[in-house]
C-alpha cells in the first residue's frame, strides 16, 4: 500500500486559474464552422453556436488566446466595422479564404458570453508596431482619438479593457510569415511593447519563447526584461510563451510506446524549468516576476484517432497536474483546440460530442483550489522510462535523429490544492498504470479531524482505448462516491483520473 501525505497548513504558492485557458484561431472547423456558425439554427444573434458556448462555460474557461499562425499575416482593420464592407482575403497560414466576419469585436463578445478573459496576439510578421499600437487604442482607448472614436462609431462607446496581449506567435519558425531569429525578434518586440504601452501601460504582454532553445529565451528576456525606454524594468513583459505538441507534427513522442508516454508530464516539467531558468538568466534576477505561459499545448494525435480516448485524457490530466505543481513558474496555459480538430468538443450540424478530456477539464475547473499544498507520495511504484527528446536547429526545424534520456517516473501522479475561501482540499490522482489498481492510505497531516466530508470523483472505463461517440455519447463520464468519514484507505482504479475532495465540517 502506498501512502500519500497532504499538509493543508503548508502552502507552497498560489495557483493562477489562467492555466485553465484555451486557444482559438481561424483554423478550419475551430472558429469558422465550429464556434462561429452564423447560418446554423443553433447559433445566436451574433453567430455563435449556443451549445458550444454552454459547453465552454461548463468547463470554466478562464482566458482564451486568439492568435496562432494566422496572426502573423492578420491585419485587424480587416475585421472591424460593418460586416458587408470587410474584405475577403487569403488566410496565409492555412491557405483558405478568410472572410473576416469574425474579428476583434466578435472575439471579445465570444469571451464575454463564455465568461473568459480575452488574450490577443498581435501581428509581428507582416504587421508594424504602429498597427499594434492602434489596435490597443481601438480596443482599450478612452480619449478622443482616432481609433478609440472608430470603435465608438462601430457602436461600442465603452472600451473593452483587454488586459492580455501577445507579442506575435512562434516567430522563430520558418512556417511563420516574417519569421525572425532571436536577436531580430527581441529588437522588434521592444518597439512593439513600447508602442503598445504608450497607449495602455496597464496591459500585460507575453513574448514568444522557444521550449527547445534556452538561448532564444535568454536573448528575448534580456532585451524585453531589462532594456527600457520609459517604464520600469520588468514591465515590458509578464510572460514568456512556449508551445509543444508531442504527438504528431514531428513531436518526439510521435509513434512512441505507452511506457514512453508515461514521461510526458515530466517532459513538460523539464521544459518549464528550462524556460524559467533562462528567464532568470536573461534578466539577471532569480526572483523576477516574469513567468512561463504554455499558451499552446495539446498532445495532438496519431492517424488512428487515439486523441479522443481515455488514454489520451490520462496524459492530458498528468500535464495539468504538472502545470499545477509548477504553478510558481507557470501563470498561463491554453489548450489547443478545445473545439473540433483534436479537441474534446466535436460539433455536428445539430449538436456536439463531448470526448473524455471534456470530463477532465470540468473536473479541474470544479475542484482545483487557488493554493498549492505540500504533499508526499511514499512507497509508490516507479518505472524507468527512456523519455524521447526533441532536438531542434535553426528556426525550430527538427533534427531527425531521435534521442532519449532515462527518467524515473511514478505510476501515481499526484498534486494537492486548497481553496482559500473554504479551506477545502482536493487531491488529484492520475493512475497511469495501464492495468493495476492501487490501494492508497491518504492522510491529512495535522488537521485530519477538520475534514469530515470526503468524496471521490473518477473518470474511468475498463477499456483504456474507450471513447465517447455520437452513438455512445455518455460512454465515459465522471462517477461520484462519498467516502467513509473514518478510515483513510482509498482504492484507485487502473488508468483512471481522480479527484478526492476533503470538505471542512
Amino acid at each position: 500500500m502506498a501512502t500519500i501525505k497532504i499538509y493543508p497548513n503548508q502552502v507552497e504558492n498560489s495557483i493562477d486559474r489562467r492555466i485553465l485557458g484555451h486557444f482559438v484561431e481561424q483554423f478550419p472547423e475551430n472558429i469558422p464552422n465550429g464556434i462561429f456558425q452564423p447560418n446554423n439554427p443553433l447559433s445566436d444573434e451574433d453567430g455563435f453556436r449556443t451549445d458550444v458556448l454552454e459547453a465552454l462555460r461548463d468547463v470554466g474557461v478562464t482566458q482564451i488566446r486568439w492568435g496562432g499562425n494566422f496572426s502573423s499575416h492578420y491585419h485587424w482593420m480587416d475585421g472591424v466595422g460593418p460586416k458587408e464592407k470587410r474584405p475577403k482575403k487569403v488566410n496565409f497560414a492555412w491557405a483558405i479564404l478568410e472572410d473576416n466576419q469574425f474579428g476583434t469585436v466578435e472575439f471579445i463578445k465570444m469571451c464575454r458570453k463564455i465568461g473568459a478573459q480575452p488574450n490577443i496576439s498581435v501581428n509581428m510578421g507582416s504587421g508594424t508596431a504602429e498597427e499594434a499600437m492602434n489596435w490597443v487604442e481601438y480596443v482599450n482607448g478612452t480619449d478622443d482619438t482616432y481609433y478609440a472614436d472608430l470603435r465608438r462609431s462601430h457602436g461600442y462607446e465603452e472600451p473593452f479593457g483587454v488586459k492580455y496581449w501577445g507579442l506575435g506567435n512562434e516567430m522563430y519558425g520558418s512556417w511563420q510569415f516574417g519569421h525572425l531569429n532571436a536577436e531580430e525578434y527581441a529588437k522588434k518586440a521592444v518597439h512593439f511593447a513600447n508602442a503598445m504601452h504608450r497607449i495602455d501601460p496597464s496591459i500585460e504582454l507575453t513574448a514568444v519563447g522557444l521550449e527547445t532553445d534556452p538561448m532564444w529565451n535568454i536573448e528575448v528576456t534580456r532585451r524585453l526584461g531589462i532594456e527600457k525606454t520609459h517604464i520600469t524594468p520588468g514591465d515590458y513583459i509578464r510572460h514568456v510563451a512556449i508551445h509543444y505538441y508531442p504527438i504528431g507534427s514531428g513531436g518526439a513522442f510521435t509513434g512512441s510506446s505507452y511506457e514512453e508516454r508515461l514521461s510526458l508530464s515530466q517532459y513538460y516539467h523539464e521544459r518549464t524549468r528550462m524556460c524559467r531558468n533562462a528567464i532568470e538568466v536573461g534578466v539577471d534576477d532569480p526572483e523576477t516576476p516574469i513567468k512561463v505561459a504554455w499558451d499552446e499545448w495539446n498532445l495532438m494525435g496519431e492517424p488512428d484517432g487515439s486523441e479522443f480516448t481515455l488514454e489520451n485524457a490520462l496524459w492530458s490530466s498528468s500535464i495539468l497536474n504538472c502545470f499545477i505543481r509548477d504553478s510558481k513558474d507557470v501563470a498561463i496555459a491554453n489548450y489547443t483546440f478545445f473545439v473540433n480538430c483534436w479537441g474534446p468538443i466535436h460539433t455536428t450540424d445539430d449538436g456536439l460530442i463531448k470526448h473524455v478530456e471534456y470530463e477532465t477539464f470540468r473536473l479541474y475547473d470544479r475542484f482545483m483550489g487557488d493554493q498549492l499544498l505540500h504533499s508526499l507520495l511514499l512507497d509508490g511504484e516507479y518505472v524507468d522510462v527512456d523519455m524521447p527528446m526533441d532536438t531542434k536547429g535553426q528556426h525550430n526545424q527538427l533534427v531527425k535523429k531521435k534521442s532519449t534520456v532515462q527518467r524515473r517516473i511514478p505510476y501515481l501522479d499526484i498534486v494537492a490544492t486548497k481553496c482559500t475561501q473554504t479551506d477545502d482540499v482536493t487531491l488529484f490522482i492520475v493512475n497511469k498504470h495501464p492495468n493495476k489498481d492501487y490501494s492508497l492510505d491518504i492522510n491529512l497531516m495535522e488537521c485530519e479531524g477538520d475534514y469530515q466530508e470526503r468524496k471521490l470523483y473518477t473518470v474511468y472505463h475498463p477499456d483504456i482505448r474507450a471513447r465517447n461517440s455520437a452513438q455512445t455519447p455518455d460512454k465515459i463520464r465522471t462517477s461520484e462516491i462519498t467516502l467513509p468519514r473514518n478510515g483513510n484507505t482509498v482504492n484507485i482504479k487502473a488508468h483512471s483520473i481522480n479527484a478526492i475532495t476533503f470538505s471542512v465540517k
